[in-house]
């Protein structure tokens, strides 16, 4: 034993130390130990010899350092395998994150770098009007890689008129597909037309290009924008006018302009903005006048071509000043807004006339809508103004209506005039028969006309038409010198308004004498009775929108429900006791629509021995669409006075039980 400890203290303490070796030992330690131990117990029990020799057995084993050591030894190999095994996979990782960052480096910056594609728009920023023009897109591949799909989008304002591409777009308007392309690829597209704007103001042209990179699932975008200025055209107009005029003297407005380019301008429209106080005495069938502005389209105007616009007329009582002349020539844009291409302006001088008449219709001299029926207070004043006399004035009040060949809508039978003029036609004169004053007004001498009449309470076969009316004065002398002058004052222009109207009903029975309404007739008090409210909006002029009918219900009345409604909505509101109808639109095609609805009445002590209110005044909202004026019309309150209704007839007044 001894030698065997001292054997296992120089192997520990000596050069190289073998595991396994030791381990041999001390089988060989183990086995030598069970065999002594055998000797010194074989006289006792066999269960007892067999338990004392396997605890001989593992102190041999146990008691030396050797043992221990060994142990440690075989911790210290485990833990160092692991130690590999984590630093392996630390380095693996390691590995691929270079890599990837590696090639990050090398494919970003030597592919796409963030712009792709280069797009220059080349041509002039001054726009010639009416002149044809030639842009250039210049596009190029500035990244460092190919191009997988590319393409252009070019916008140019509405005025221009497109007449050739190269190459030609893929798509309208103009869309341009270029497809692939090589790093370094470049191109141009060509396009030329015409613009058709507005003189003085100011456009663009945008170039949208779209493109992926080879190395990217993902579109870009470039936008690239040109400034344009519309700063000439190829219109040269002049406007000749008086420089000076006397109100009644005939005079012309003459606008003149000429294409001096060299294409053909199509679409063309003229338009003169006519001076304060001037009346147009005749006009081209061409013509539009709308209040001030006369238009007269003129279509196409060839290369070196002119065209004349010329408007007669003269200047109305009450004119005086300078007042200026504008005329322009251009085209009528998609959205309906006018851009002129030429612009002439010029000033008349307005001189003090010899005799000032005034119109006044209604408390104005301004144009107003009318409805039919509805009465005109007419009011014609004049006075001399010119420091002489004025000898043989005849005055004429006319009512025109266009497109009837001179024919009025005026009720002229329903006419009330205290002095006395001549009726003829459409027109009404005063002469010195009617006034003793108009033989000879002396200077500043002045007088005054009233007269009422109706507008007409039907059109009949007769188509609607504004109505204009109008004072002409005729002046035979001015002293003892004969001028045979005729001044005119400015017209007023009445329009018509729609005849739509509200008619509110209530019924106890329909037409068919089936009763819709319950409870005792008369009404009683402190009993139910209901009826039935009828409003219907009918009219045969224009279409009107916006439509808005409301009535108060009585305190003793109270709301049942909605029987029929043919448009719109019907609400009430229990809090105000307010029934509304609301209706969006009634187009000039539609001529009436109806809503019905019941109400209850519970007559109390203070309605006997009279009528009932069912329902308050009906407020009737609604806005013209032809004339763009809104409106409020009203019809009559109800009360169970049904004086149409069979079976409530002569059994409206409440009484007792």
């Amino acid at each position: 034993m001894k030698n065997q400890k001292k054997q296992h203290h120089e192997s520990k303490s000596g050069g190289t130390h073998h595991p396994h070796e030791t381990f041999a030992d001390e089988k060989k330690l183990a086995a030598s130990a069970l065999h002594l131990t055998a000797h010194a117990v074989h006289s006792k029990d066999p269960e007892e010899r067999r338990e004392e020799q396997v605890e001989e057995g593992l102190k041999a084993i146990y008691d030396g350092k050797p043992s221990k050591e060994w142990l440690n030894t075989m911790e210290k190999g485990e833990r160092s395998r692991w130690k590999i095994v984590v630093w392996s996979i630390v380095g693996l990782l390691g590995l691929v994150s270079a890599l990837a960052w590696a090639g990050f480096w090398w494919f970003g910056p030597r592919g796409f770098s963030g712009t792709g594609l280069d797009i220059r728009i080349e041509g002039s920023p001054q726009i010639v009007i009416g002149k044809e023009v030639t842009y250039f897109i210049n596009w190029s591949n500035v990244a460092k890689e190919p191009l997988a799909s590319t393409e252009l989008r070019v916008s140019f304002p509405n005025d221009f008129i497109l007449t050739a591409t190269e190459p030609k777009p893929n798509q309208e308007p103009l869309v341009f597909r270029l497809g692939s392309q090589s790093a370094e690829a470049r191109g141009t597209i060509k396009i030329t037309g015409r613009f058709t704007g507005a003189l003085g103001t100011k456009s663009a042209i945008q170039v949208i290009g779209t493109y992926k990179p080879a190395s990217f699932n993902s579109n870009f975008e470039t936008l690239v924008t040109k400034e344009l200025e519309y700063a000439d055209t190829v219109l040269e107009g002049s406007l000749a006018v008086p420089a000076k005029a006397l109100p009644g003297d005939d005079i012309v407005l003459r606008y003149e302009i000429r294409n001096k380019g060299s294409d053909s301008l199509e679409g063309l429209e003229v338009r003169m903005y006519l001076p304060e106080g001037f009346v147009p005495s005749a006009s081209s069938s061409n013509d539009v006048l709308d209040g001030s502005l006369l238009r007269r389209s003129i279509g196409s105007l060839a290369p070196n071509a002119t065209v004349v616009m010329e408007v007669p007329g003269a200047f109305a009582f009450g004119s005086s000043g300078d007042t200026p002349v504008r005329a322009e020539a251009g085209t009528v844009t998609e959205n309906d807004s006018f851009a002129p291409a030429q612009k002439a302006e010029a000033t008349i001088s307005v001189l003090a006339g010899d005799l000032s008449v005034n119109l006044i219709v209604n408390g104005s001299d301004a144009d107003r809508a009318v409805a039919l029926g509805e009465w005109q207070r007419i009011a014609i004043s004049y006075q001399n103004i010119s420091g002489a006399h004025l000898k043989g004035v005849r005055l004429t009040f006319r009512a025109e209506t266009d497109g009837e060949g001179g024919k009025s809508l005026i009720d002229w039978e329903k006419l009330q005039d205290a002095a006395g003029g001549v009726r003829k036609n459409n027109s009404l004169e005063f002469t010195e028969d009617a006034i003793d004053g108009l033989a000879d007004i002396a200077p500043d001498g002045e007088g005054l006309i009233d007269l009422s009449v109706p507008i007409a309470a039907s059109l009949g076969n007769q188509n609607e038409a504004p109505i204009r009316v109008f004072v002409e004065a005729f002046i035979a002398k001015v002293d003892d010198e004969k001028v045979d002058r005729t001044i005119s004052t400015k017209p007023v222009t009445l329009t018509l308004q729609t005849d739509a109207e509200l008619l509110s009903a209530a019924a106890y029975t329909a037409e068919e004498g089936i009763a819709i309404g319950s409870g005792p007739l008369p009404p009683v008090v402190g009993a139910v009775t209901s009826y039935r409210i009828f409003w219907t909006i009918q009219k045969t002029l224009h279409g009107i929108e916006r439509i808005k009918v409301s009535a108060t219900l009585p305190r003793n009345v109270e709301w049942m429900s909605v029987k029929e409604v043919e448009a719109g909505d019907v609400s009430y509101d229990p809090e105000l006791r307010l029934v509304t109808w609301s209706v969006n639109k009634m187009p000039t095609s539609v001529g009436s629509v109806l809503v019905a609805f019941d109400v209850a009445l519970t007559p109390s002590e203070a309605d006997v021995g009279r009528f009932a209110k069912l329902l308050g005044e009906s407020r009737f909202e609604f806005t013209d669409t032809d004339i763009g004026e809104s409106m409020i019309r009203t019809a009559p309150a109800l009360t169970t006075d049904l004086p149409g209704d069979a079976l409530a007839k002569g059994k409206g007044v409440v009484s007792r039980p």
